[in-house]
């Protein structure tokens, strides 16, 4: 039955009799696989790897780790049937319809507050696209699909008493923004996240302050500026690097700090070190830098878990719930209450996009039959099932 419901999903949107819903999610996916990685994947082949899928789920603390398209689209599938949750509510009939009391909390989306040198600040999402301000022979700009980017008009790299003006960008909870930095590197921000950044790169180094998280694809310049640094600074460490693609959590509210290395190479240390101290680490893709009590370790990284919102999805993998529902209340701004302690520790994993409302997220989070969730007005509250 899950093979057929899944075939008639496909076969409507072939047709165009899906609803607004279901035609975005499966656009989105087939765009997305497409794009990562340039797999060439059609509807047909999301359809094919279906079959293999639905007689092959395992439970989910034996998800698979490799990266294989084959693997992409039968983990698209699963995302489909998960996000729409036409499979489950059939079948699960120790579901209590009514437990979760369903409020239309919304997912986040691309909302930031700019905040120029001179203290003037522009709320990016209700702004004009267009050009912003320019200062230091740098423009910003923002344009239509929600990206903030600063252009060089005029090389300061070279004039005499230039005092670099910093700016600072600052995503919301339920907020999410893009930024492309003036020497050309790209910036994801999530939510709850700040970035300060100079208006111009002169010097020395290309640095810029962290809070939160933020996923950095560093331009490694070229001709008179090659062989500049690009340090990010959180509060408690730096990572240094000429060019490379990698992902920082640096929130108050989590353990530890995070820094998890996707291409190239990166040097980590604590904010109390030089770079070529002992304890600093260098990282090689798939590896993860943890900070915690001021110690640095390296551990080898579930990098899609950890860029998966980036992506525009959750990703957890045998992850705890307390961590699970931090995530949740950054997205949707919402506040977490849990009934039991106990709970926080309970693990779950699954894959659903970001782009559902909160009680779509919960109720498939219920399928696992290990909680439950009630929600009023803003808060969430964590039911021992």
């Amino acid at each position: 039955m899950q093979k057929k419901e899944l075939n008639d999903l496909i076969a409507r949107f072939r047709e165009g009799k899906c609803t607004e819903e279901e035609e975005a999610l499966v656009k989105y996916w087939l765009h997305h696989l497409n794009q990562e990685g340039d797999s060439g994947l059609t509807e047909d082949d999301l359809l094919n790897a279906g079959e293999t899928m639905w007689n092959n789920i395992k439970p989910a603390r034996e998800l698979p780790k490799n990266h294989s398209p084959w693997y992409a689209a039968a983990a698209a599938v699963l995302l489909l049937a998960v996000s729409f949750g036409l499979y489950f509510y059939k079948n699960n009939s120790h579901i209590q319809s009514g437990r979760l009391i369903s409020e239309n909390i919304a997912p986040g989306g691309n909302k930031a507050v700019l905040t120029l040198a001179n203290g003037k600040q522009v709320i990016l999402n209700s702004a004009a696209n267009g050009k912003i301000a320019e200062q230091l022979g740098v423009s910003i700009s923002k344009t239509a699909d929600g990206l903030l980017v600063c252009t060089a008009v005029s090389d300061n790299r070279d004039t005499k008493n230039n005092t670099s003006q910093y700016n600072t960008i600052t995503t919301p909870k339920g907020g999410q923004y893009q930024i492309n930095l003036p020497d050309g590197s790209r910036v994801w921000l999530n939510a709850a996240s700040s970035l300060r950044f100079p208006s111009s790169f002169s010097g020395k180094e290309r640095r810029v302050e962290l809070k939160g998280e933020g996923y950095f694809e560093v331009n490694p310049v070229r001709g008179q500026a090659a062989g500049i640094p690009f340090i990010v600074s959180c509060s408690a460490q730096e990572v240094k690097v000429l060019g490379t693609h990698f992902n920082i959590n640096s929130y108050s509210d989590e353990t530890a700090v995070k820094t998890t290395l996707l291409e190239g190479s990166v040097l980590v240390h604590t904010a109390a070190q030089t770079p070529g101290a002992p304890g600093a680490v260098k990282l090689v893709p798939g590896q993860q830098a943890v900070l915690s009590n001021n110690a640095l370790k390296v551990e080898r990284a579930d990098v899609e878990s950890v860029v998966a919102w980036k992506n525009g999805y959750f990703r957890f993998n045998d992850e705890s719930l307390e961590s699970i529902m931090r995530k949740v209340s950054r997205w949707y701004d919402v506040q977490v209450v849990f009934e039991n302690e106990d709970l926080k520790n309970e693990p779950l994993a699954g894959v659903v996009t970001r782009f559902a409302s909160v009680s779509e997220l919960l109720k498939k989070m219920e399928l696992t039959g290990r909680v439950k969730f009630e929600i009023h007005e803003n808060t969430i509250k964590v039911l021992e099932n």
